[in-house]
């Protein structure tokens, strides 16, 4: 349930009609930068991140996670301020945007990506940018990792084609993906392993196991910064949000 509209209560199928109805709002910042203690954590390293949230799978009525699972349950959305209704109904709207009026959510986009990248040069930090903090669309086909190439680039997918690509070096060279671990593509995820790719795992407890699927499993909560990892390893992070009650499969109990 969500607390919208003039304080009355809506469930989330309400909320995104609604929405949907409605005169299409345009938000006059589409990207979170360093606003989490995750990716705070980066600026040690000198990486500035920022990260666009859109509504996840199919709550905006629009599927941006196209090989979501149980996930889609459990999601990063409802980690942080992701349970605030502002901020449900703000990822909501922009998710709405990108596929209503692609042209002008872009060129937002480019703009507050330029202006990041200039934030960063001044500051003596390297950008970077995750334009699936809570989707997996291609990111490689939306013209923007190339015509930025002195930014960082990295996502996580449970897309196994664009995971393929990346370890086949088919993507662009400041672009880095993780593959991410559910509760019904573990063959996927051990193809990865195999073939020398990373896999991020939820587990419930904050104590990680030293190894997991035949893999040393590596602290991913030290920071966002997954372009840093070891190669081939289990990305482990813990449960937040919702997922701390899944018992789907998709967090692991080990």
């Amino acid at each position: 349930m969500f607390k919208t509209f003039k304080g009355r209560l809506y469930p989330i199928r309400k909320l995104v009609f609604r929405l949907l109805t409605m005169k299409l709002y345009k938000s006059k910042k589409l990207f979170n930068i360093d606003n989490n203690a995750k990716t705070i954590k980066g600026q040690k390293y000198k990486v500035m991140t920022a990260i666009l949230y859109l509504a996840p799978a199919k709550i905006s009525g629009f599927n941006v996670c196209p090989h979501a699972d149980d996930c889609a349950l459990t999601c990063l959305n409802t980690a942080g301020r992701g349970k605030m209704n502002s901020v449900q109904k703000g990822r909501i709207n922009k998710t709405l945007w990108y596929f209503k009026e692609r042209h002008t959510f872009m060129a937002q986009l480019h703009k507050e990506i330029k202006s990041h990248i200039n934030r960063c040069k001044i500051k003596g930090f390297k950008p970077a940018f995750r334009i699936n903090g809570t989707s997996d669309l291609k990111v490689e086909n939306m013209g923007l990792i190339e015509t930025y190439p002195m930014a960082q680039w990295y996502d996580y997918t449970k897309n196994p084609i664009r995971m393929k690509k990346f370890i086949d070096g088919k993507m662009p060279s400041n672009y880095h993906l993780t593959f991410s671990l559910g509760s019904t593509n573990k063959i996927e995820a051990q193809k990865v392993l195999k073939l020398g790719g990373s896999v991020a795992t939820v587990f419930r407890n904050k104590k990680l196991p030293k190894k997991f699927m035949g893999h040393k499993v590596f602290n991913a909560d030290q920071s966002d910064l997954r372009f840093r990892d070891p190669k081939n390893i289990i990305a482990g992070l813990y449960a937040k949000g919702n997922a701390r009650y899944d018992n789907t499969g998709f967090v692991q109990d080990v």
